[in-house]
């Protein structure tokens, strides 16, 4: 999804740089610990190096398309359960929700996919 808001932010200045999550939140960690502004951090090499990373990171974090899915599957199964995906009750209704596929929001390679809760649990719970 993208941040409507600092899209238009960028269209109206692009000259100027609006940070990510990551960066922002690193930021201001770094300006209540030193008291710097922001351009007086972005100066030094350290702190520039250690926002840079902080950006790239966020970037990486991308869950594929499988990986939305059943970590969807499984955090409705536990909202029905009220239980931990490892139940065996939240276990039957994610075998559920998987045997009953709604083919609009499931990328296509998963539709002949068959796998079991208990291994969709495995792969795919946050741990």
């Amino acid at each position: 999804m993208h941040n409507h808001t600092k899209l238009a932010k960028i269209a109206n200045d692009p000259t100027k740089h609006y940070p990510n999550k990551n960066e922002s939140t690193l930021l201001r960690k770094i300006k209540s610990k030193t008291g710097l502004s922001e351009e007086e951090i972005r100066d030094i090499k350290k702190y520039r190096k250690m926002l840079a990373d902080a950006s790239k990171s966020s970037e990486k974090s991308e869950l594929s398309a499988s990986e939305k899915y059943y970590r969807n599957c499984i955090k409705d199964a536990c909202k029905k359960t009220g239980l931990v995906p490892q139940h065996p009750e939240t276990l039957k209704v994610l075998e559920e929700i998987n045997n009953n596929k709604n083919r609009l929001y499931m990328p296509w390679f998963l539709y002949f996919n068959n796998e079991s809760a208990n291994s969709i649990v495995r792969k795919y719970a946050k741990k």
